[in-house]
């Protein structure tokens, strides 16, 4: 063999790293697929939504941008346009709404120097992997399409379902019975379907949460959509800012003296957030030091300053014991508890029971549970829902009630003339009781509702009325129970509330009857109301309430998802969702509009 001298081999090697300099060394790059216009496609590219997936540019400039995600079978296929910001953004085209456990066709067409082009890329996807757990039947909830109007078929909903298992938080298990909300913890369920029934976005529950951090524990709740199209949401010590591609923008610890966010997080008009909290170390009505519940509002800018915030312990009255006094025990939103269905508490009960995340009055107890929050622009003010006051509640920025929703039962003289008086078309006072019966009309007061939300298009409210306690009392027959959602118009001088449109009384009846969670919410695009009837069935069908029999039926819920075109009773969209686990219970739903969330 030929031997080469100290100084040819230092000559070749020096070519070889001028060579190597030149042509630039991959290594392990990943490169395009054999034959692909663009880059690299990346698969869950932030690792929160697996049902996504990226081209990346691979040093091309490109504008114009439009993705198709082919249907299956006979399915429903998503399409829309991507702008030049948001391809720079996620540093390529942002693929949304792949269908699992399939090998996805997706055409995309763009613009790359004046010449206009198109390629069908293939994706292979994972199954869904939403958590499991004890007591499941099926590896996510389960669609059951009823009827979609031809000019709704183009609908995305999201949905929220959360539900436990064995990894719960440890500092929950080992302070079971700590003041405040602190247990709460649940594993995520958000996803999303089209009209077809299809999971086409799912929330990894692995990434998202983490059951062994305190600050990463929490039950996900009231997802919002912001104004620029992403995610809102709260989840126990913090609240969340995500895209619909699954990156984090924002990853937030509740204010110092707060804690235990549930249910809302939203962006209100004034680009601030709303948030339902909780106050820690606060000294009670008795001096005694307790952690709240569920009765605080805080105000936040974008990077999670606070703002302001409303103390309901300040501002209405937590002795008021009239709908507590009417609670079902055993749908006592959160905690579900079968043996207790149609059992009601004493007032002793309530004035007595221990502090933490029960029903009770005064502060450290769960007199409020505010289960939802809006921002009205044109006065500067909150609504918020109080579900267990029955109540819908306006409050300034004074700190001050503007005015009330509720029957008149056990308010102080002091929020008397805060009281709206229900009145028909003609501007007429209607007759109704203390407890809130108006009789010969069709108007009725909210009961342990959900979601009173500002709809400033129509100048009107609405409202999820679940319907436990109504009259302040439990019907002599369980099955007479319903829900509604219910559409109010407010005359703030003149202090009057007329009912202008419902659903769910006659139509569902107690097939439509959920007695927790649950919402109603206006959608401007298609002039529509969009309800979300998400626990009903909860007892099961062994006997119903008061009289459960402990079969294969019990515990299973069905959430009833319905759109009607403004005005109308006849659904344009009716959606059925069933369990996959027991005491499992769909929370909310939400109308997705991918293009705003790809601008």
């Amino acid at each position: 063999m030929m031997k080469l001298s100290r100084i040819a081999m230092t000559l070749v090697l020096m070519g070889l790293s001028s060579q190597a300099t030149a042509s630039s060394v991959d290594g392990l790059l990943m490169k395009p697929a054999r034959g692909t216009p663009l880059g690299v496609v990346i698969n869950n590219p932030y690792e929160n939504a697996p049902l996504t997936a990226l081209v990346s540019l691979h040093g091309h400039n490109i504008n114009d941008v439009t993705v198709k995600v082919h249907a299956r079978n006979n399915g429903v296929p998503i399409e829309y346009p991507v702008s030049d910001t948001k391809v720079m953004e996620d540093g390529g085209v942002p693929i949304f709404g792949l269908y699992p456990d399939h090998l996805n066709t997706v055409t995309i067409d763009w613009t790359e120097a004046g010449e206009k082009k198109t390629f069908d890329y293939k994706i292979l996807t994972p199954d869904i992997d939403m958590g499991f757990g004890q007591g499941m039947w099926a590896k996510a909830p389960i669609t059951d399409v009823h009827y979609v109007a031809d000019d709704f078929k183009d609908r995305l909903y999201f949905l929220s379902w959360n539900s436990k298992d064995a990894k719960n938080a440890q500092i929950a298990h080992n302070n079971n019975t700590a003041p405040g909300a602190l247990a709460w913890d649940a594993t995520p369920g958000f996803f999303i379907i089209d009209t077809a029934g299809e999971i086409r976005w799912y929330l990894n529950p692995y990434t998202t949460h983490d059951p062994e951090y305190l600050n990463g524990a929490g039950y996900p709740m009231g997802m919002n959509v912001t104004k620029d199209g992403d995610m809102i949401w709260v989840q126990g010590q913090g609240w969340k800012h995500m895209s619909i591609m699954g990156k984090m923008l924002g990853d937030r610890l509740l204010p110092g003296d707060f804690q235990d966010g549930s249910h809302e997080a939203i962006e209100a008009a004034n680009g601030n957030y709303f948030i339902r909290a909780a106050r820690k170390n606060y000294r009670n009505d008795k001096g005694l030091l307790v952690n709240s519940v569920r009765d605080h509002i805080i105000e936040l800018d974008k990077n999670g300053k606070l703002v302001d915030f409303w103390d309901l312990n300040q501002i209405l009255d937590n002795q008021r014991d009239a709908a507590l006094l009417s609670l079902d025990s055993g749908a006592v939103c959160l905690n579900v508890d079968l043996d207790k269905a149609g059992h009601k508490v004493s007032a002793e009960d309530l004035a007595d029971a221990p502090y933490g995340d029960i029903p009770g009055v005064g502060a450290g107890r769960n007199w409020a549970h505010v289960n939802s929050v809006d921002y009205d622009a044109k006065d500067d003010s909150i609504v918020l829902s109080s579900r267990h006051q029955s109540a819908v509640i306006k409050i300034g920025r004074d700190k001050k009630v503007k005015w009330i929703l509720s029957a008149s039962e056990g308010w102080s003289e002091k929020y008397q003339d805060k009281l709206l008086t229900p009145v028909d078309a003609k501007g007429n006072k209607l007759n109704c009781s203390s407890k809130g019966e108006c009789k010969d009309t069709n108007f009725d007061f909210t009961w342990t509702q959900h979601t009173a939300y500002v709809v400033p298009q129509k100048g009107t409210i609405t409202v999820f009325d679940n319907g436990d306690g109504r009259y302040l009392e439990q019907p002599a027959i369980p099955m007479a129970k319903y829900s509604r959602s219910v559409e109010y118009k407010v005359n703030d001088k003149d202090m009057t509330v007329q009912q202008v449109w419902e659903y769910g009384k006659e139509e569902l009846g107690y097939e439509g009857y959920s007695p927790i969670t649950s919402i109603v919410k206006y959608q401007e695009d298609k002039d529509s109301m969009m309800s979300y009837y998400a626990s009903s069935g909860l007892f099961g069908a062994g006997g119903g309430l008061g009289n459960v029999k402990w079969d294969d039926t019990t515990g299973k819920t069905k959430s009833i998802l319905v759109e009607h075109r403004y005005g109308e009773t006849k659904p344009a969209v009716r959606i059925d969702v069933d369990s996959n686990q027991i005491f499992k219970t769909g929370y909310r739903a939400q109308v997705i509009k991918i293009a705003d969330m790809m601008k």
